[in-house]
């Protein structure tokens, strides 16, 4: 799989995206509707580096430059770092879409403000 440019496009949109949420940590805090997003957003943010990560040693347009692309034993195992790198996207994926189907249950289950 070679990366494209859309990938390193969403990366570097969360790269800025991460950037502005870590520096303004207390206003985000002061939001309670947009804190339970946060967690799954930088799940993405770690699948999107693995999608980017997985595409450079399968020849993508980079030099090769990555230390797992040079080593034989590497390719001799048959890519097992582009495998693992694979597995961990997905499971970030997985999991950030989980958390929130868990976050749009519980926001329908609860009362409408103002209810008692």
């Amino acid at each position: 799989m070679k990366f494209q440019f859309g990938e390193i496009l969403t990366l570097g949109i969360c790269a800025v995206t991460a950037a502005y949420v870590l520096t303004n940590r207390r206003p985000i805090r002061a939001l309670r509707g947009l804190r339970p997003f946060v967690v799954p957003f930088f799940l993405l943010a770690i699948a999107w580096t693995a999608t980017v990560l997985e595409g450079i040693p399968s020849g993508g347009n980079i030099p090769t430059i990555i230390f797992w692309e040079q080593s034989p034993s590497v390719a001799r195992a048959g890519g097992i770092v582009s495998e693992l790198l694979n597995l961990v996207e997905h499971l970030c994926y997985m999991t950030a879409g989980v958390w929130l189907l868990v976050i749009l249950w519980r926001a329908s289950r609860a009362p409408p403000e103002g209810v008692s």
